[in-house]
């Protein structure tokens, strides 16, 4: 009787064990939702992307990952919002090159993505691609620049949801090549261009092979060009610019996470480190395949300097081709060849 009026009675008396952190466990407020948002519609290339990253980055983390379509003119709205964001790396950015270089020719980009946001890691690889309609009577590039000539100026239009600085580039050189140019669109998104060029209401798109490639394999577009330095894999039929005479074509993008300003060193390493163990899984490295999305991973460092040079490449062949910069600049004068 004794014994067991000691024993609860040191029960009683020792202190409560409230369970603490498991070593390496994350903190309790960095245990938020990832978003990972997008500047285009779902439906479209970089959502598709975006949605097969989610994905994989859940499994891995075992955190909630949605996608958020953040509409609005050039595609920059994710880096609006991550911008005026919590610096805890719960937000993403996915912003594509195309998108980053409308800053050069457009004065109303609401951000500078090397000053106002930091770059966690470069995602992967893209072409441009240039295609029409199905219903159009024409099986290349060539016969499109002879469909071109017809007196209709309704057959130079030409949609574009992202990187307007593009067309102007290609126009100058079409211009050159041809004696033609094209009168750009400004969509704000894939799908309502696939809805037009289905109903007859534009013949053409330029955009990321991201966006076209799974529409052009449905048979819904066409893709006539893509501006890689070789043919893809996934597209081995399709001839690149510099094969049909435009060397000055020949353009890598990409897209990139980036996010808060302010957010700890530490948290970039720790997205960057989950980020690429995701992407560089051979699952998504197939699965990027299929959409047109050549997977490359980077460190912050790295994405940072690809994000200046790419804005350097961009500038002096805006400068080459004499299209004005978003300062006012005229350039150089115009090369006489493409």
């Amino acid at each position: 009787m004794k014994r067991r009026m000691f024993l609860m009675s040191g029960a009683l008396a020792a202190p409560a064990i409230v369970p603490g952190p498991v070593l390496g466990q994350v903190p309790r407020e960095r245990e938020k939702d990832f978003r990972i948002l997008v500047g285009f519609e779902a439906g479209g290339g970089a959502d598709a992307v975006a949605r097969a990253i989610a994905v994989q980055l859940q499994r891995r983390t075992s955190r909630r990952v949605r996608v958020e379509n953040k509409t609005g003119t050039y595609g920059a709205m994710p880096g609006e919002v991550v911008r005026k964001g919590a610096p805890d790396g719960a937000d993403l950015a996915l912003l594509s090159s195309t998108t980053l270089v409308s800053r050069l020719a457009n004065k109303d980009f609401p951000y500078d993505p090397a000053k106002d946001l930091v770059p966690v890691m470069q995602a992967g690889t893209f072409p441009i691609a240039l295609a029409v309609a199905p219903a159009l009577p024409v099986g290349n590039f060539d016969e499109y620049l002879k469909w071109l000539k017809e007196d209709d100026p309704d057959r130079r239009k030409i949609a574009v949801s992202s990187n307007t600085t593009f067309v102007h580039v290609f126009n100058v050189l079409l211009k050159q090549a041809v004696g033609e140019t094209l009168e750009p669109v400004q969509y704000r998104g894939v799908l309502p261009v696939l809805a037009d060029m289905r109903d007859g209401k534009i013949p053409a798109t330029v955009n990321t092979l991201t966006s076209l490639l799974p529409p052009h394999r449905g048979k819904r577009v066409r893709i006539l060009l893509t501006t890689g330095g070789q043919r893809l894999k996934a597209a081995p039929n399709i001839p690149t610019a510099t094969e049909l005479g435009f060397p000055r074509l020949d353009m890598e993008e990409w897209f990139g996470f980036l996010v808060a300003p302010k957010t700890p060193q530490s948290t970039v390493a720790d997205l960057n480190d989950t980020l690429r163990r995701v992407m560089e899984d051979p699952e998504m490295v197939g699965l990027m395949s299929p959409l047109g999305l050549t997977v490359k991973t980077s460190t912050p460092e790295e994405l940072t300097a690809l994000i200046g040079a790419h804005r350097k490449l961009w500038q002096a062949r805006m400068e080459y081709t004499g299209v004005a910069l978003a300062n006012g600049a005229t350039g150089i004068p115009l090369p006489t060849s493409p």
